[in-house]
């Protein structure tokens, strides 16, 4: 079950995990938002579906909707992938019994001790079991009181057919209006305050005053909204920026890319665009906070730098435009890296373990 209205990383790992277990026979029903964009990919899927408003943490006519929904499908495991549905699967207890509640937690952002709510939605004994997408996500769980035993790694997993090195689409590139000739440096995520496209931005500029030919590119929900626009236009590199908004088309553009960058300040679980790039063979740069560091090895399968920090990103990108021996030598030990330990169908087994061992508990 998900709150998520938009097709983000940990959307993408729920419907990766929804279509394996169909695949496989296991009666698969997935609870979410009507504007979930989700609902695009359930037609003809086998996946049951419920569709409800989720308001808020303390929804009660979602909590009932969702213990309707469980008396009737008769679940062996409530997997809760986002915050809401963790909130929600615990007030719809109330209603109706909750078997084996397994919580996902996908950002690294550290417990709220203060918070009452939150310290009763992580320390209750009704969840069975969380699902840490990082190491540093289980040191962010175990540090805010989630007994350790009850926290699993289980990385998020990249489709490493789909996200595979391909020749760079020229017709998308004519359609972006990228320069031709000019290597292009990718930031792909919404645009937030944590996510750091200031500081992205900052560090075009400086590239772009050092001489270095690149152009700038942002893909990701309000990446061409006023802020990101203002920001661009007060740093002078309106016409070294591209600002493409939202699109789905990512494996198309990464093609295009000579670096790909996470510039996130905080709350990284295991980036998606990062395994995504690494398996497609892309260069990448990344602030060393939360899951970065487990997927980039400084120096040997990317670059890693301070958060906020525009003049060590330049560097970073720098190095990798101007070196290529150092950006081939990065891309190859990280295709390796992400196909080896970090692939969909690793993903895949290891949550069916785990729901295993809690069946079998």
């Amino acid at each position: 079950m998900t709150e998520s209205r938009s097709w983000s990383g940990g959307t993408v790992q729920l419907w990766n995990l929804c279509r394996a277990l169909g695949a496989e026979r296991h009666a698969v029903a997935l609870f979410c938002p009507p504007d979930s964009e989700l609902l695009k990919h359930t037609n003809g899927s086998g996946v049951e579906v419920t569709i409800c408003p989720m308001r808020q943490d303390y929804d009660l006519r979602a909590a009932f909707r969702l213990a309707q929904t469980i008396r009737r499908f008769k679940p062996d495991i409530v997997h809760a992938h986002h915050p809401r549905a963790h909130a929600l699967a615990l007030i719809a207890a109330w209603f109706a019994p909750v078997p084996r509640l397994v919580v996902s937690r996908r950002v690294s952002f550290r417990l709220k001790k203060w918070n009452l709510f939150s310290q009763w939605k992580y320390r209750t004994p009704r969840i069975r079991a969380y699902v840490a997408v990082s190491e540093d996500i289980r040191r962010v769980l175990t540090e805010g009181g989630v007994p350790p035993e009850k926290v699993t790694v289980v990385h998020s997993g990249v489709d490493t057919r789909k996200f595979s090195p391909r020749p760079p689409d020229e017709s998308l590139r004519k359609e972006l209006g990228l320069p031709a000739g000019l290597p292009v440096v990718g930031n792909l995520t919404h645009f937030s305050w944590w996510k750091g496209q200031t500081y992205f931005l900052e560090a075009a500029q400086r590239i772009v005053r050092s001489g270095v030919k690149a152009h700038f590119l942002l893909v990701g929900k309000d990446t061409d909204g006023g802020e990101a626009r203002a920001k661009a236009r007060s740093l002078g590199i309106e016409s070294n920026v591209t600002l493409a908004g939202f699109r789905t088309d990512i494996p198309e553009i990464l093609s295009l890319l000579q670096v790909s960058v996470v510039s996130s300040l905080a709350g990284e679980g295991f980036s998606g665009v990062l395994r995504e790039s690494m398996s497609m063979g892309v260069p990448v740069a990344a602030t060393d906070v939360g899951g970065n560091r487990e997927l980039v090895e400084n120096e040997k399968t990317g670059l890693l730098v301070p958060p906020a920090d525009a003049a060590a990103l330049a560097e970073a990108l720098r190095r990798i435009l101007t070196d290529p021996g150092l950006a081939s030598a990065c891309s190859q030990a990280a295709q390796t890296q992400v196909r080896t330990r970090y692939s969909l169908e690793s993903m895949v087994e290891k949550t069916k373990q785990l729901y295993e061992r809690i069946l079998a508990a």
